[in-house]
């Protein structure tokens, strides 16, 4: 059975670009993928005038077109309900992951794709299938935050998350997976997240990134000697060397009172 996962957002939040971008990096990685997009009520992929357009305006119920290079089939609904998503997903041909773009309502686990520019509430707010927030500002709450700019670590996470055979590994890039505790989540707004180790070997180099985001980062992660940091449940040093999956953890110090 094909792993689904679904892309949930506002129009004009980056979804439909993003979900190339995933596509193009999986496929890379050897992962068969196919998509559903749900589309507005009057949309047509044929062309007024062509055979296969007037067969179907003759009164054809499904009209296949083929050649050597792809096929593609028409079917009229007619008056008849539009099919469940399900049975849609049923239609499709073996693969690995279907990727789904809209039936947002629809219980299937999703990522919602988030732009803090819109202004606009979040989706998972009233959504428990949403797994993941994709978003171009770190956010409080208790979902994983994936940078809406570093398609490759969503693509790592949805591998991840599913489970998902890859041929070609070293192409997947190296992340680790780090959690933020206390008043640390409280500044940063963030509970977890993936990040990608692009040019980090130690948890010193994670810190030194992180704080490269911005002035509320920097002050946050400001004084290694205010911090602790646990990798993989082991308190540890900051010029420890950090490998790929490594879980981290980040947490101010205990005082006592």
């Amino acid at each position: 059975m094909s792993a689904v996962i679904g892309f949930a957002g506002y129009s004009g939040s980056g979804k439909t670009t993003l979900i190339e971008q995933v596509i193009a990096l999986l496929v890379s990685w050897g992962v068969k993928v196919s998509l559903i997009k749900h589309a507005h009520h009057h949309f047509d992929v044929d062309v007024p005038g062509k055979d296969s357009w007037r067969h179907r305006q003759a009164g054809a119920t499904e009209v296949m077109v083929t050649s050597d290079q792809r096929w593609a089939l028409m079917h009229e609904l007619r008056g008849v309900p539009e099919p469940s998503l399900d049975t849609l997903i049923e239609r499709l041909s073996p693969c690995d992951l279907v990727i789904v773009e809209g039936f947002k309502k629809d219980p299937i686990p999703k990522l919602e794709v988030w732009r803090h520019e819109q202004g606009l509430p979040r989706l998972s707010a009233d959504d428990p299938w949403i797994i993941a927030l994709v978003t171009d500002e770190q956010h409080p709450g208790l979902l994983p935050c994936l940078d809406i700019n570093d398609p490759e670590a969503i693509a790592h996470f949805i591998v991840r998350r599913f489970d998902l055979a890859v041929s070609h590994h070293r192409s997947t890039p190296s992340t680790v997976h780090v959690r933020y505790f206390a008043r640390l989540r409280e500044a940063l707004q963030c509970d977890s997240e993936t990040v990608a180790l692009d040019g980090v070997t130690t948890v010193f180099d994670l810190a030194d990134k992180l704080r490269a985001r911005g002035n509320m980062w920097a002050e946050a992660l400001s004084e290694e000697r205010t911090l602790k940091v646990a990798v993989n449940q082991q308190l540890v040093t900051f010029d420890t060397e950090l490998q790929n999956q490594d879980e981290v953890a980040f947490f101010p110090p205990v005082t006592g009172g």
